[in-house]
């Protein structure tokens, strides 16, 4: 697993001692999207969508923290209800790519919720192609053996026309 470097994380720092929280921000989601096992770097971005004064937002990126303070805890609610308290819809607003065993050696508090109980579950599970993936791999299929049939019919309409 590649560490994060060092130069960007001090460029964060100084971001954030400028108070640029908008630069450490942006920084930071581009690290999470690049190391996405990272989980200290979603810490960072939640307390800086909370400095923003975005609970939901910070409750997003604290969701998968081990040892929620109380603030983190009525963020990650915050977030919940933004999300309508749908196990689906948290996971999908998560955006975690990382590895799963990740989560497993997380130690959840034992105050969970049933959302957060039903959430971590969807989490650890491995996820299903649904039926658009598959119709949409199909209709992409179709488009691509379409075209190199107009292009054979193309080259053939025309080698006739000169003959």
């Amino acid at each position: 697993m590649e560490k994060v470097p060092d130069k960007t994380l001090l460029k964060i720092e100084e971001d954030l001692k400028k108070n640029d929280l908008g630069k450490a921000r942006d920084r930071l989601h581009g690290l999470i999207a690049t190391y996405p096992n990272e989980l200290e770097l979603r810490r960072k971005l939640g307390d800086i969508y909370y400095a923003l004064k975005y609970p939901s937002m910070a409750g997003r990126y604290w969701y998968l923290e081990k040892n929620k303070t109380p603030e983190m805890q009525h963020a990650c609610i915050e977030f919940e209800k933004l999300k309508g308290n749908d196990p689906f819809q948290i996971v999908r607003a998560l955006k975690f790519k990382g590895d799963k065993e990740i989560l497993n050696d997380l130690k959840f508090s034992e105050n969970f919720s049933p959302v957060q109980r039903k959430v971590t579950e969807k989490l650890l599970e491995e996820p299903d192609d649904s039926v658009f993936d598959k119709l949409l791999v199909v209709g992409c299929l179709l488009v691509l053996v379409g075209t190199i049939v107009f292009a054979v019919i193309g080259v053939y309409s025309f080698v006739e026309w000169l003959m």
